[in-house]
């Protein structure tokens, strides 16, 4: 229980900052972040955070059912959009993964 409690606390604490901060990224990312900063700093992960990790995992497609009823609901601005909706997640997808290896050769320990 404890786990959850915490997953949910670091939302609620990444959903508070963006609000206050007013940045353009969702919260959740934000409390994401934050609980992967704590993890790295702490150096694993507790035991009593594996077991509700590993029940969201396990579920995770689930949360894809939104996604699919958005595509649908909004079809006709997709066939309207998506040529460039496709170039835009393409370039902004390639440029992530420049960045990624750029981050890793610097990182990159000798």
């Amino acid at each position: 229980m404890l786990g959850i409690f915490v997953l949910i606390l670091y939302w609620f604490a990444g959903s508070a900052l963006v609000a206050w901060a007013d940045w353009p990224i969702p919260g959740s990312v934000v409390g994401l972040l934050g609980l992967w900063l704590t993890l790295v700093i702490y150096g694993s992960v507790p035991d009593w955070l594996k077991q509700p990790s590993s029940l969201l995992l396990r579920y995770l497609t689930l949360l894809f059912v939104p996604a699919g009823v958005g595509l649908i609901e909004h079809w006709a601005r997709l066939q309207e959009n998506g040529l460039q909706i496709l170039v835009i997640i393409a370039a902004s997808s390639l440029l992530a993964a420049l960045a990624m290896v750029a981050i890793f050769k610097l990182a990159r320990v000798k």
